[in-house]
């Protein structure tokens, strides 16, 4: 995973909204899940998400 080093001013609604948006346009390619493609195209957004849901 990439080095997240920016301080994000996204809220974990808007994060979580992103997501749901992004797995509706989502086109399965190979066995790469949705979450492993937006950890890597959304790394900022994806670090809010797993901070919230880590804890």
């Amino acid at each position: 995973m990439k080095q997240v080093s920016q301080t994000s001013n996204i809220t974990l609604q808007e994060a979580e909204k992103h997501y749901q948006l992004s797995s509706e346009n989502y086109r399965v390619e190979g066995a790469e899940s949705h979450l492993a493609y937006y950890r890597d195209k959304h790394p900022l957004k994806y670090q809010i998400l797993l901070n919230h849901y880590s804890n």
